[in-house]
């Protein structure tokens, strides 16, 4: 099961407003605001192979706790570089 990006709305929204904008009808309207990035738009995007067990165990604990499987995955990179790095 390949997990896959939600589409960008914000990006949709603002191609959206520019094409609308170009029409020689349009009204004139002032600049939208620009929103700040959130901090994890600043990642790196990798590959991850899990056997399907390990993918089902992950899926399994996550939804047990109410998380998503990318944030039950960070929660775990994060605790066990901690640990190491306390060593």
């Amino acid at each position: 099961m390949a997990i896959t990006k939600k589409p960008l709305v914000h990006q949709m929204e603002s191609a959206l407003q520019k094409f609308i904008q170009a029409a020689p009808d349009a009204p004139k309207m002032a600049k939208p605001v620009r929103e700040p990035k959130a901090a994890e738009e600043d990642g790196v995007q990798i590959t991850l192979r899990l056997s399907k067990a390990q993918l089902e165990r992950l899926t399994k604990m996550a939804k047990r706790q109410g998380i998503a499987r990318a944030s039950y995955i960070k929660r775990a990179v994060f605790l066990q570089l901690e640990g190491d790095e306390a060593k």
